[in-house]
């Protein structure tokens, strides 16, 4: 009877090993994979993060978060056709944990649409709110004998809209606002822009803008000696700096950099008489490229 015993316990082991070898096999070499649709075509999304245990692969990779930037445009796109009231993810295998985050266009707070156990097939509900970042966190733990976590991110639009993101579809707005409550907009000058078209095409735009000391019918604005003036721009530039130019050295002058704080706030101090502020912001936008902006007003 032992030995009848034993015998079952073998086949039941053998029958076991060739579940987990030909069954979830996929899953062995890493994450399984993930594909979405929004009533359209279906997407494959891969990972930018994952850690993972099998007997056939160990890592632990890392990349750029789905959210940044300059990221953007290296997210798969899925479309959202019209009229489309869910997401869905699909898995071959489901997570044992998931969480999906949403980070819209529009510049409004993220949101989490989802967290709680994983699903082969997770249908989410579409507000009128879709476009925007989608952020999926798995681990996995009932994979055996594979264990291991999973970060990715795709980029949701409508069908036929442009994929760029619309806050940086041109340089932001600044707006400045004195010490006793005075505000203005600030002028755009000279500024290099890139947008994301779709694919691997860009839109680049190039415009030039007279000298600082030229430029006519400027926002004007009163300032005291050491006032601080306050800088919000419609997008937080990645850099930023401010810069006078004085009227009574003309343009042959350089000018001479102001101080700040933590981009938000510029000192005005030592300035010879009338003059024009400049600031100049950086933003990453996609890829490798960035957009260049200089913004103008006149201080007395």
């Amino acid at each position: 009877m032992k030995r009848k015993g034993l015998a079952i316990t073998a086949v039941l082991l053998l029958l076991g090993g060739v579940w987990w070898w030909t069954g979830p096999r996929y899953a062995l070499d890493g994450p399984p994979r993930l594909t979405v649709s929004a009533g359209g075509e279906i997407t494959e999304v891969g990972c930018w993060g994952a850690e993972w245990t099998s007997p056939t692969a160990t890592y632990n990779a890392c990349g750029d978060a789905p959210t940044a930037p300059y990221a953007r445009a290296n997210q798969p796109v899925v479309y959202a056709e019209k009229g489309a009231e869910v997401l869905t993810l699909s898995y071959p295998v489901a997570p044992s944990q998931m969480t999906v985050r949403f980070t819209p266009d529009s510049g409004e707070p993220g949101a989490v649409l989802y967290e709680g156990g994983g699903k082969r097939e997770l249908s989410i509900p579409l507000s009128e709110e879709v476009r925007g970042i989608y952020e999926v966190s798995e681990t996995w733990n009932t994979v055996p004998p594979a264990t291991g976590s999973a970060q990715r991110g795709f980029l949701l639009v409508g069908e036929g809209e442009s994929v760029g993101d619309p806050k940086l579809a041109e340089p932001p707005a600044l707006t400045v606002t004195a010490a006793d409550g005075t505000v203005v907009n600030a002028r755009i000058g000279s500024y290099s822009w890139f947008v994301w078209q779709g694919g691997e095409e860009m839109e680049g735009i190039i415009a030039d803008a007279p000298h600082p000391l030229e430029m006519d019918d400027l926002p004007a604005m009163a300032v005291q000696p050491e006032d601080r003036l306050k800088l919000q721009f419609a997008v937080p530039p990645d850099e930023i700096s401010v810069w006078a130019w004085s009227v009574q050295k003309g343009v042959d002058q350089e000018p001479v950099e102001v101080e700040t704080w933590f981009g938000e706030e510029a000192l005005v101090s030592n300035l010879d008489g009338a003059g024009v502020l400049e600031v100049r912001g950086s933003w990453y936008l996609v890829g490798d490229n960035w957009g260049e902006a200089s913004y103008f007003l006149a201080i007395s």
